[in-house]
């Protein structure tokens, strides 16, 4: 009578396979976050080595454009000489002219006896020193400089006899008409 005790461990085999397939899954889920883990450092890493390169070529650029904008500073501040330079040789240009109508008019307005030791120009004024002998000759001149269209009236600053000579030594300002200025 035998009717059927099954002496098969089948619990024992159950619980064997069912280890078995644990095994396999818990290998098969470290192997893919081990491969997943891989995967995320080694597309951090070449991020992060992408960066750096672009960061460095930033840097590489930055330093060729500084160089470009200290080029172009400079060639500014040579431009702003030249101009500056350029506007001081229009100037004198424009004063040759004035100039030499200046020492026309001042060498045609000499009487006989003025003779100049100093003439130089001061702005907007001329600042004559000489002698004249006699001293009626000085006066004479100063009413000629007056009639003259570039000059306004003569100012005399100081007067001094030299009794041995029978001369005067003058020092005299001669403010000039505005269209005389560059």
């Amino acid at each position: 009578m035998s009717e059927g005790i099954n002496l098969r461990p089948w619990r024992e085999e159950r619980r064997q396979l069912r280890q078995k397939q644990f095994n396999y899954l818990a290998s098969a889920s470290l192997l893919l976050g081990l491969l997943l883990s891989s995967l995320w450092w080694w597309t951090n890493s070449n991020t992060t080595e992408a960066l750096k390169q672009e960061n460095q070529l930033i840097r590489e650029e930055l330093q060729v454009l500084d160089a470009e904008i200290r080029e172009v500073t400079e060639l500014r501040s040579k431009r702003e000489r030249l101009l500056q330079r350029m506007e001081v040789i229009q100037s004198l240009q424009q004063e040759r002219p004035v100039t030499i109508q200046l020492l026309n008019q001042l060498t045609s307005s000499l009487n006989d006896g003025i003779y100049l030791t100093n003439l130089r120009r001061e702005n907007n004024r001329l600042v004559i020193q000489g002698q004249a002998q006699p001293s009626q000759a000085l006066s004479d001149w100063m009413r000629n400089l007056q009639s003259q269209p570039r000059f306004h009236e003569p100012v005399l600053r100081s007067v001094t006899s030299d009794e041995g000579r029978n001369a005067s030594r003058f020092d005299l300002l001669l403010p000039l008409a505005v269209e005389a200025t560059p």
